[in-house]
């Protein structure tokens, strides 16, 4: 199992303003999501402002509550910032019959190294195969169906996403089993060997896919100095012709950008917020931040690299072939 350093958590609640004494005049939330996925709050006119609590405080660097909602909005919002980096949002309906939660890395395949296209995909896909307090693969989703509800994920450009919903009396339980995904998953060889093939065959079927195919042409064809161009799914050729074997090099994948810093969480709960609060604390507790001198990711490296090359288009993937002219294609 990939190790994963631990923390002590301490709360840090501020007080919200009673109505009629500043509670309930207007207020906005700007964030801000910056190239480095850095977010910066400001409140102005909230029910409390931005904490910022004690050196002795671990758990919370930044609390926003009383978001402004729409007039027939009945739920109640909190913006956290946690000391490790990872931000939540805390969504509290106590009429809801289903709860819900959402998480977001911030990687996703353009990071994927250029001799192992699908990386970010296949370590998608092993999160859900084991984890060291629930060893049996599958075991979150049967949890999930057993209860009324659903999970999903999907591989982006520059994210990765998973999201479950479930019978809201539920979540506790099944929010501490979504965490483990990520503070504690198994990546056991046989389990990948096993997933690679499984890539392999969604591969297969998206061959059939007319949209697919076009733009896998637009990608393939793009600036090769952008990551836009990589290959995004993956196959058995692209996952096994690495430095490594793909069990390992889904653990470097995981222990590079699945860290706080890089993660967002969203939870939707029948809870009030102090209680969701304290479940999100409890159960990402052990997800640690990033090292101090991280390595520059392949994916900004890239990017710098297209600004920097001469007549090239900057932040544009495609190549100048491609802007302002006819490009040619065949069948594929």
């Amino acid at each position: 199992p990939v190790s994963r350093r631990q923390y002590k958590t301490r709360s840090v609640i501020s007080e919200r303003s009673p109505r009629g004494q500043g509670g309930d005049r207007a207020g906005i939330l700007v964030a801000t999501e910056h190239m480095d996925r850095d977010i910066i709050v400001s409140s102005a006119g909230c029910d409390s402002a931005v904490v910022t609590p004690s050196a002795n405080s671990v758990a919370i660097a930044e609390s926003v509550q009383g978001i402004p909602a729409p007039p027939l909005d009945h739920r109640q919002y909190r913006f956290l910032r946690l000391e490790s980096g990872m931000r939540v949002l805390l969504v509290s309906d106590e009429k809801a019959d289903r709860a819900a939660a959402a998480l977001e890395i911030h990687a996703g395949h353009f990071d994927d190294p250029e001799a192992m296209a699908g990386l970010a995909h296949l370590t998608e896909h092993m999160m859900f195969l084991g984890t060291e307090p629930y060893p049996e693969e599958g075991a979150f989703k049967e949890f999930v169906q057993q209860h009324g509800g659903s999970s999903n994920a999907f591989t982006g450009m520059e994210s990765t996403g998973y999201h479950f919903s479930i019978n809201a009396a539920q979540l506790p339980p099944a929010l501490h089993r979504f965490a483990s995904f990520f503070t504690a998953p198994l990546f056991r060889q046989d389990s990948c060997e096993r997933e690679v093939q499984a890539v392999d065959s969604e591969f297969r079927r998206n061959l059939q896919s007319d949209q697919r195919r076009l733009f896998q042409l637009l990608k393939s064809t793009s600036s090769p100095h952008h990551p836009f161009h990589k290959f995004s799914t993956g196959n058995l050729e692209t996952l096994t012709k690495g430095e490594m074997p793909p069990h390992q090099a889904t653990r470097a994948f995981y222990a590079q950008h699945y860290t706080a810093q890089k993660t967002s969480v969203c939870v939707c709960g029948r809870g009030s917020l102090d209680e969701l609060q304290a479940e999100v604390l409890s159960a990402f507790a052990t997800m640690p931040a990033s090292p101090t001198s991280e390595p520059e990711s392949e994916a900004t490296a890239a990017r710098q690299a297209v600004e920097a090359t001469p007549h090239a288009h900057p932040r544009l993937p495609l190549s100048d072939e491609q802007i302002g002219g006819v490009l040619p294609g065949g069948p594929v």
